[in-house]
């Protein structure tokens, strides 16, 4: 009889047995939701959560429950600082059942970090944060983040990618690498990093001659018409290298943004689908139908392109089927930017991107990705282009010193990387696209090799060659 007693003991349920596990990753802030897994709650809420604290427990509010697992507030007073509390569930009649121990942060304290130039600030010129994460998976990256006291500053939907944009500013407790450990637990689909500002791949204005590998004079007319994109600045249409081109424009600035000067954006536009009557204008893809992502904004007289908008340009070029892109932009490398590129890679798009002019080897996105294809630029005498980036990732060489092309109401000469891509992305245009391997494969075997022997770091595997028309 003993024996039957003992033995419906041990199997009655009790809570006091149940196993449970306060999802957290550090400390928690006053005012944060906290979520508490386990296998012993009852099905609707009984009894009280409670933070023992001295002299007298504090109650914490209930957000939502189950009986697997319970959602409440943290107090937003009477916790101290770096204090570890047990945090027990208290019903009436019963003992209370421990349910773990949390650490609290300091209160959330301005950020007083101002944003570096090539960083979107927010507000109050703290750096502004980009989260990109899955489209299902949003909510609880926010839930995640304001948790912490972080501030949602606004969404960038992204349909085509299934993906969104959240854009924080973050407190001064709150560090990126803690970010990253809170999304990693509620939204593991989602990339966090600064929301990095990317500028023109451009450099100065140098004085020298146009080279192609075109018989001198050939205009290359495709063959049959192509979507090409680019994320840019403006284009302007009514310039006379884009005279019967079929040009489709769309802004992704947010409201509010000025946009950029349309010299840049329209040079790009000529290099690659440049009027064949253009004459020293015309592009090395003549034929192409353009699309145009409008990106880059002037704010306070420097113009650049926020990652939100090159997102939002990326997913809406997708939108119109475009899989082909030029990306003549360089900037800070990104996790979150390197999750857009990588989306954009899976759903079949094809990226060509400058390699930037800042003269240095220290790796530059987007095209330090492995998901775009690296361009840098040399001028005539295949002699690399002076403040040229460098670096394991760079994989072609294109003209782009004393580069002819669109300026002001007729044409004139630019240097830099910018213009060195849109003539690789001409190139793969006229082979008809493909996949980012393929496109790849066929620049290579035709490259002709520049520095020392094999791919290097300055030049890749070598200057592109058209093949002809």
């Amino acid at each position: 009889m003993r024996f039957l007693i003992l033995l419906v003991i041990l199997l009655w349920p009790s809570v006091s047995l149940a196993e449970f596990r306060i999802a957290t990753s550090g400390c928690v802030s006053p005012g944060a939701s906290l979520t508490i897994a386990g296998r012993g709650f009852s099905a609707r809420p009984t009894g009280t959560v409670l933070v023992l604290t001295r002299p007298s427990p504090q109650k914490m509010t209930v957000q939502s429950w189950t009986s697997r697992q319970i959602r409440v507030a943290v107090p937003r007073r009477g916790l101290k600082a770096g204090g570890i509390f047990d945090v027990v569930w208290d019903v009436r009649g019963s003992a209370r059942t421990v349910l773990g121990k949390i650490t609290i942060c300091a209160t959330n304290a301005p950020n007083r970090t101002r944003a570096p130039r090539d960083v979107v600030p927010a507000p109050d010129g703290s750096p502004e944060y980009a989260v990109f994460v899955a489209s299902g998976q949003a909510q609880a990256a926010a839930a995640a983040l304001q948790g912490q006291g972080a501030t949602l500053l606004r969404t960038r939907s992204l349909p085509q990618m299934g993906r969104a944009m959240l854009l924080f500013s973050f407190p001064g407790n709150l560090s990126l690498q803690r970010a990253r450990s809170l999304l990693g637990a509620a939204a593991p689909s989602a990339e966090v990093d600064l929301h990095h500002i990317y500028g023109f791949a451009e450099g100065p204005r140098v004085y020298a001659g146009a080279m192609i590998g075109d018989d001198p004079g050939q205009v290359c007319v495709l063959r049959r018409s192509m979507r090409v994109g680019q994320i840019d600045g403006p284009v302007n249409k009514s310039h006379p290298a884009l005279a019967g081109v079929r040009v489709s424009r769309s802004s992704v600035l947010a409201q509010g943004e000025r946009a950029a000067r349309s010299e840049h954006g329209t040079a790009v536009a000529g290099l690659i689908g440049g009027a064949p009557s253009g004459g020293a204008l015309a592009g090395f893809a003549a034929g192409a139908q353009i699309f145009a992502a409008e990106a880059f904004a002037n704010t306070k007289g420097r113009e650049g392109a926020r990652l939100e908008n090159v997102a939002a340009g990326l997913d809406w070029l997708l939108r119109n089927n475009v899989r082909l892109v030029n990306l003549s932009m360089s900037g800070s490398t990104n996790r979150a930017f390197a999750s857009v590129l990588s989306r954009a890679r899976q759903q079949g798009m094809v990226m060509v991107a400058a390699a930037g002019n800042e003269g240095t080897s220290k790796l530059r996105y987007p095209a330090g990705s492995p998901d775009t294809i690296a361009v840098t630029a040399v001028d005539a005498a295949g002699r690399i282009y002076r403040k040229a980036n460098s670096g394991k990732h760079i994989e072609f060489a294109a003209p782009g010193v004393d580069l002819y092309v669109a300026k002001g109401g007729g044409g004139g000469y630019r240097s830099g990387t910018s213009y060195a891509a849109p003539i690789v992305t001409a190139l793969l245009a006229r082979s008809g696209g493909g996949s980012l391997d393929k496109a790849r494969s066929r620049l290579r075997r035709g490259a002709r090799d520049l520095g020392p022997a094999g791919r290097d770091a300055r030049f890749g595997y070598g200057l592109v060659q058209s093949g002809g028309c």
